[in-house]
């Protein structure tokens, strides 16, 4: 499929993560440019958006809006400057929106409620304060922060001259949303459907307590979308929707077995989080890994295939 008879291009920017790089996507309508997502706020992103609308022949009052598909950093990171140098609407799920006024607002008191989640799961105490040090540094890239607009789950945006669904697909990030051209049947899943891996899913204690749950109903709900095409924000286009979500489903099942004969014997969450994924994890790396374990483990624990105690003031996942 040509994309570019939809008026969309694939912004592909740099990360300074494992993960190199985030697809964002430019719309070109007869209104003029929609962005959706917008990377970090460093340099590389903002040299990268400069380029592309030189390239493009359009300068940044030329962008009617920014649709942002979550409120993670590589997401909604650059959206605040893109709207500072455009004046152009900054567009979220309510969810997110609120998420935002927690996280990247955040206060000293939230940041001890990390910590102590992190330490009632056996995490050293010397990991989790550079964990947090670096969520510190992460802040610095999701500033200036946006005026943001909230959208509505089944509700229409006009992303270049066609009219897209929002499709609320909770689970990597509570109030993630997709935008859904039925006609075409394109799909921009930002991190909902990743041709490769399979996007984190995270329990934090100010988030949503069993994420996932949202995200394996999200999946299934997925099924019921007739996409073509699915346009991610990491790695290619896919157009195998179906079979696509059936593996991250299996990945998902495989994994639950995995953690459950772990921590069977009896184990904490970093315990479990050190088998799974290893011991050669970078901060960045780990903060991922931890939060997804304890997504998986309480997900098990909520439907009694495992128990949890507190011993010593950590607590300890067995059969």
């Amino acid at each position: 499929m040509d994309l570019a008879q939809f008026g969309i291009y694939k912004v592909k920017l740099p990360l300074p993560f494992k993960l190199d790089h985030v697809n964002c996507y430019a719309v070109k309508g007869r209104q003029g440019w929609v962005i959706v997502d917008s990377g970090l706020n460093y340099e590389p992103t903002r040299r990268a958006w400069l380029d592309f609308m030189d390239s493009q022949g359009f300068k940044p009052r030329d962008i009617t809006g920014i649709y942002v598909t979550h409120y993670h950093p590589d997401h909604y990171g650059a959206a605040g400057w893109l709207q500072q140098i455009s004046g152009a609407p900054v567009y979220m799920s309510s969810i997110e929106a609120s998420l935002v006024e927690r996280i990247w607002r955040r206060n000293d008191q939230d940041k001890k409620i990390i910590a102590g989640m992190f330490r009632e799961n056996g995490m050293p105490g010397d990991l989790i304060n550079r964990m947090l040090a670096g969520l510190d540094e992460m802040r610095s890239m999701v500033d200036p922060q946006p005026r943001v607009t909230p959208i509505s789950n089944g509700g229409e945006v006009l992303l270049g001259d066609y009219r897209y669904r929002v499709v609320l697909t909770p689970g990597h990030s509570d109030g993630h949303v997709c935008f859904y051209q039925e006609q075409s049947g394109l799909l921009l899943s930002g991190d909902h459907l990743l041709p490769k891996i399979s996007s984190n899913i995270s329990l934090w204690p100010y988030a949503h307590p069993d994420p996932l749950h949202n995200f394996l109903t999200s999946l299934e709900e997925s099924h019921r979308l007739n996409a073509s095409l699915v346009l991610p924000a990491h790695g290619d286009c896919f157009s195998n929707l179906r079979e696509r979500v059936g593996e991250l489903q299996a990945h998902h099942r495989e994994r639950l077995n995995l953690m459950k004969r772990i921590a069977s014997r009896g184990a904490s969450a970093y315990q479990v989080c050190r088998e799974v994924f290893g011991d050669r994890l970078s901060f960045h790396e780990l903060r991922f890994a931890m939060t997804e374990t304890l997504a998986h483990l309480v997900y098990l624990e909520k439907r009694g295939e495992l128990l949890v105690s507190k011993v010593d003031g950590v607590y300890i996942y067995s059969s």
